[in-house]
């Protein structure tokens, strides 16, 4: 579902996807987020969704309603303090990616993949997506 108002900016996993280039449908950036003063660069669109799972899990917000399963006998992971905020949203929001820059809010994180919104800022556009396929594809379809 397309909108055009913006998504709200003050969520506390609230991630900017500068996308600078695509070669070959591969998309290459950098992601930024309020919690890290320093960008992270991603070389492909899988790169770039672990990344930002990586992130939720973290943060623990928005909350995972499945583990990952594993054949391994792992020793328990100790909880990690949640991080503390280092940059204002407004100074990630000012980051911005040669072939276009979305904000990405994730809600929720149902059925082993991710339901949110995701915003073009360029062109003041915003997706509803309801599983991670459907957002790759909103990301692919926006800039081709």
């Amino acid at each position: 579902m397309e909108r055009n108002h913006p998504i709200a900016w003050h969520v506390p996993n609230l991630i900017n996807i500068c996308i600078d280039s695509m070669v070959d449908g591969e998309m290459s950036g950098r992601i930024y987020h309020c919690y890290s003063r320093e960008e992270i660069c991603f070389s492909n669109i899988i790169r770039m969704i672990e990344t930002a799972e990586e992130f939720y899990d973290r943060l623990q917000f928005p909350q995972a309603a499945t583990q990952i399963r594993s054949f391994d006998r792992k020793e328990p992971v100790q909880e990690e303090e949640r991080p503390e905020k280092v940059m204002e949203p407004e100074q990630i929001l000012q980051m911005r990616g040669q072939k276009g820059t979305f904000l990405l809010n994730v809600k929720y994180r149902q059925n082993s993949s991710w339901q949110g919104y995701i915003q073009w800022v360029e062109r003041d556009i915003t997706w509803h997506f309801a599983s991670v396929l459907e957002f790759i594809k909103i990301l692919n379809n926006a800039l081709n």
